[in-house]
């Protein structure tokens, strides 16, 4: 509050008076036909019009008359008609709509829904803690509205509802180890079809599943390394069974090898002892056939020479035998004094 006892001064000049009325006349004639203006326009906008932004849809919703209720034609973005008191234009979010699951704060936005993460009890016995990050977008607002009202009450009941079991459905059948595998890949693609489906039974139009991150208790790696241990030595005593097993069944064909090779060797050798006994036949059998050949060649020459010696000439013959039977009956040198090759004397003799 000013004070009382301070003087008050007041600048008193007729110029300033006479610009300051004439400022306020002016004034005076801009602003009657301005709100004259204005103000039609803006109960016209507060009772007939609304706005629809770029990011939302909205539904006409009428109070009373033919057309009472929730009319199913959308209402598109922009500015739109709206009777005050007749009717009311209910708008929902257009663009793409998030709900995470996660344990960790920094890892949502703002705005977004927000539930913990997903554990997921897996197939050998370690549960594992899933960040899964949902996005999707209000495709039929009109039955979305039908079964949930307005609002985000569809959220709870349909996105958080069918995730978390459809998610510890498909990816529950994998073990620890196989989210870092192309198996999470597969179980993924079918977990986003079965969800695709259950959305899109309540309205809304999943855009993706976005599985983000994997945690695991703090024993799964002492665990683990025990469990590959035991997995090692299981392959190991599995790898020495079927090593004697092969060496079992090379022992046994090399003995079956062994035993043909003996029964070969001795049924060649039967074959031999055959055919050197057809040999030895057939050589006998030949060698008599010679003495018998032989023997028939020299009966008839004693044969032929006995006749030659019956018939002329035989004395000669039989002298020349003698001679010759004396002449292997001598032993040691013969002296001829004579020529042999004296045929002259030899005639003369005769």
């Amino acid at each position: 509050m000013p004070n009382p006892a301070v003087p008050r001064f007041r600048v008193q000049s007729p110029l300033l008076q006479m610009l300051r009325d004439r400022l306020r006349g002016r004034l005076r004639r801009v602003a009657l036909p301005l709100a004259a203006v204005l103000v039609p326009l803006l109960l016209v906008r507060a009772c007939l019009l609304t706005y629809v932004p770029p990011d939302r849809i909205g539904m006409r919703q009428v109070a009373f008359g033919a057309h009472k209720g929730l009319q199913k034609e959308l209402v598109r973005p922009g500015y739109r008609r709206e009777i005050s008191g007749y009717e009311q234009i209910r708008t929902f979010p257009h663009d793409l709509q998030v709900v995470e699951f996660t344990n960790n704060p920094q890892e949502t936005g703002a705005g977004h829904l927000k539930g913990a993460a997903i554990k997921v009890p897996t197939v050998d016995g370690y549960p594992v803690d899933l960040d899964v990050t949902v996005l999707y977008h209000i495709k039929d607002p009109f039955l979305v509205v039908s079964k949930f009202g307005f609002g985000n009450a569809y959220e709870e009941a349909v996105v958080v509802r069918f995730t978390d079991p459809l998610v510890k459905q498909f990816l529950g059948e994998l073990l620890a180890e196989q989210f870092y595998g192309s198996e999470r890949l597969q179980r993924v693609a079918a977990l986003k079809a079965a969800l695709a489906k259950n959305l899109a039974d309540n309205g809304l139009a999943l855009a993706d599943v976005l599985i983000r991150q994997y945690d695991y208790p703090a024993t799964f790696q002492a665990l683990t390394e025990q469990k590959k241990i035991q997995d090692q030595s299981v392959l190991t005593n599995r790898a020495l069974a079927r090593q004697a097993e092969v060496q079992t069944r090379l022992n046994q064909v090399a003995t079956q090898g062994q035993n043909l090779i003996r029964i070969k060797a001795a049924e060649f050798a039967a074959q031999i002892t055959e055919i050197n006994a057809k040999k030895e036949l057939y050589e006998r059998q030949r060698r008599a056939e010679a003495d018998l050949l032989v023997r028939s060649a020299e009966a008839s020459g004693t044969e032929a020479i006995n006749r030659a010696m019956e018939g002329a000439g035989s004395d000669k013959l039989l002298r020349l035998r003698r001679g010759l039977a004396l002449l292997n009956s001598i032993k040691g040198p013969i002296y001829i004094s004579e020529d042999p090759t004296d045929f002259s004397k030899i005639v003369s003799s005769h």
